[in-house]
This record gives C-alpha cells, sequence and structure tokens, in this order.
C-alpha cells in the first residue's frame, strides 16, 4: 500500500461553476502575453527558482504535446520585461479518476513579485481557456506546503477532492493553517470517475 503522505493533493472545479471575472485583472505595471518557443528560457528560470521539476527538451515537449491552443499564458513585468508568472490549460487524462480530464497546470509566480495575485491570474486563465474548451472534469495537483497557492485556488473555487486515504485529514490541517473553512462533507470523494449511470 502507498502511504498517502507521499501522493499530490488534487483539487477540482465544480460542474457549472463560473469563474468570477475579476479573477482575470492584472495590477498596474504587468501585461498577459501568449507563451511560445521564444519563452522557454525565461519559463525554465521561473521553475528553477520556485522549485517545479527540471524543465529538459524532453520533460518540456512532453508537458507541451497536452496544452491547449492558445492555453499556455505568462505574465510579464512590464518595466523590466521579466517573466513573472505562468500557467498551462492541459487536456491530461487521468485513468479512473478523470480519464477525459483537463489540468489546470504548472502555475508558478516569481516570489519577489507576491502579494500581487499574479498566481491567481495565471490560474484563472488557465480555467478559463478550459471553460471555453466546455472541459466536463477540471483539475489540479499541488502540495501541502504551498499555502499561498491552495488559499488561491480555494478562493478561486476550487475544491479538494479526497480521492485517497488521508486527504480529508491532510486538509484538516491545511484549513486551519489558512483558517479556511474545513467541509469535507461537501467535497467529492470519488476513487474512480462515476460513469453516466453512476447516482
Amino acid at each position: 500500500m502507498v502511504d498517502s503522505a507521499v501522493l499530490q493533493l488534487r483539487m477540482v472545479w465544480p460542474s457549472g461553476r463560473r469563474l468570477d471575472p475579476s479573477a482575470l485583472r492584472l495590477p498596474d505595471g504587468y501585461v498577459v502575453c501568449p507563451a511560445d518557443a521564444d519563452t522557454l528560457p525565461a519559463f525554465r528560470a521561473l521553475m528553477a527558482k520556485v522549485e517545479l521539476g527540471a524543465w529538459d527538451d524532453e520533460t518540456f515537449a512532453r508537458v507541451h504535446q497536452t496544452v491547449l491552443p492558445g492555453g499556455w499564458r505568462v505574465i510579464l513585468h512590464e518595466a523590466s520585461g521579466t517573466l513573472v508568472a505562468t500557467g498551462m490549460a492541459q487536456h491530461r487524462p487521468v485513468e479512473d479518476l478523470y480519464p477525459d480530464g483537463y489540468e489546470v497546470g504548472w502555475i508558478a509566480a516569481d516570489p519577489q513579485h507576491s502579494g500581487r495575485g499574479l498566481g491567481r491570474v495565471v490560474t484563472a486563465l488557465a480555467t478559463a481557456r478550459l471553460a471555453e474548451e466546455e472541459a466536463a472534469r477540471v483539475y489540479l495537483q499541488t502540495d501541502d506546503f504551498r499555502l499561498p497557492a491552495l488559499k488561491t485556488y480555494l478562493g478561486l473555487g476550487f475544491v479538494p477532492h479526497l480521492w485517497a486515504a488521508g486527504m480529508a485529514e491532510r486538509w484538516q490541517v491545511i484549513c486551519a493553517r489558512l483558517d479556511w473553512p474545513y467541509r469535507p462533507q461537501d467535497w467529492p470523494r470519488w476513487t474512480r470517475e462515476p460513469g453516466p449511470a453512476a447516482p
């Protein structure tokens, strides 16, 4: 049996929930841009800075093939031209859990620009792109220690998915740390994607 402590947290976007348009507003001095091949060096630098994996050519190619057209956006600091936030809207099924799943993935914001809501904006942009795709199942993955990101996701409307043993207890700790309501009775618990005939 796998220790649940090594499993990432998962959150889902409730079916029918609408994104608050205010979540897409940028603070002054920043601009949203579509990402392309020229973005890659700055993207790699940001991901290294926030410790979100090693992005060699093979890793990037594998992830990039899952990204929807127009689904990779970055935020630039206008004064310096620096890439300060990134997020991706991906078609990324997960067997049993999300067989036609779409992921809000690889959200990152430069800690030197914290407090400006940039992580919220790139998360909202990816979520909005998936809404355009009419994605039925939208999810994201994250870690217990990423408290500012968790608060952002909860504030946008994502809800914890209690998909494995121990998840409810982990979320109880997180909610206490964030001073967020702990309502496991309202959160999805399925461990296999319910089929059309499920109650």
